[in-house]
């Protein structure tokens, strides 16, 4: 840029360079001689203002030209420590995603060490579209011994079983879905029924005897009949109790142990049915 600006003007600062020699020449002589006539005064006083007014410009220029230097190395700066604040905030996020993913793992291990019976370990990979089918997809499936009617459950409580298997992969049937049951006891009370699924999510404690001890609060497991789900695993708490007039049985919801929503890995029980119903 500089070297454009001297080119664009190379006659006029020609000129004024030879003018100002001029000028200074003419003070010397004057100097010399003691004193200077009006001429010498009003050109040196001329050359004076052109002086001072190149002088000024070309300070101008340089303060423009090095801040424009100054601004793009700047720039350049700024976006340098930009990608350096997004690949360390990534990274951050992958440190606490593999420390959270850990903690889970851990937990399930934990479970799986305390419970007695072999499982393996599954992800899930994907969820049921279908408004009629309460249904997630792990990634394994018959290479890994996991096959239809096994118990999937977690460290928080059941999750449901084996609806169908491939290769690689498996359907599993959440006991929210209105065609999962398993059979249940409320814990405190030792009153039996069947846990089913209902379309809003929540779990029934269906065919439960209107005379049974049930309370909002109540925790309801497992009973082992069945030969599916070992006795124990937490299906989840009674959050409704109904004792309708001139029923057989009451009415009792039961809210999930486990949040469906936020699974992510889970154990699919793998001993055989036989060895569960012991």
């Amino acid at each position: 840029m500089l070297l454009r600006f001297t080119k664009k003007n190379k006659v006029n600062l020609t000129f004024l360079s030879l003018l100002i020699v001029s000028i200074l020449q003419m003070s010397m002589d004057a100097k010399k001689r003691g004193k200077l006539s009006m001429l010498d005064e009003l050109l040196l006083d001329s050359a004076s203002i052109a002086q001072r007014g190149i002088t000024s410009s070309y300070q101008a220029f340089r303060d423009v030209w090095f801040g424009y230097i100054y601004l793009i190395g700047l720039r350049e700066e700024n976006r340098l420590l930009m990608d350096e604040t997004s690949e360390l905030r990534s990274r951050i996020n992958t440190l606490k995603e593999a420390g959270q993913e850990n903690q889970r793992l851990r937990d399930l291990l934990s479970f799986k060490e305390t419970s007695g019976y072999g499982t393996t370990t599954a992800r899930v990979i994907g969820v049921s579209p279908l408004s009629s089918f309460k249904t997630i997809v792990i990634d394994k499936g018959l290479i890994d011994s996991v096959g239809n009617g096994m118990a999937v459950v977690s460290n928080e409580g059941v999750i449901g079983k084996i609806l169908s298997s491939s290769a690689n992969t498996s359907k599993v049937l959440l006991i929210t879905d209105r065609n999962s049951d398993v059979d249940a006891v409320i814990q405190r009370s030792r009153d039996s029924g069947i846990a089913e699924g209902g379309d809003s999510g929540l779990v029934q404690l269906k065919y439960l005897s209107k005379n049974a001890d049930a309370v909002v609060g109540d925790i309801v497991v497992t009973s082992g009949i069945g030969g599916v789900f070992k006795k124990g695993c937490i299906i989840g708490a009674v959050s409704r109790v109904d004792k309708k007039a001139g029923l057989m049985f009451q009415y009792v919801e039961i809210e999930p142990a486990v949040n469906f929503s936020k699974l992510e890995e889970v154990l699919v029980i793998t001993d055989s049915h036989e060895e569960n119903g012991r």
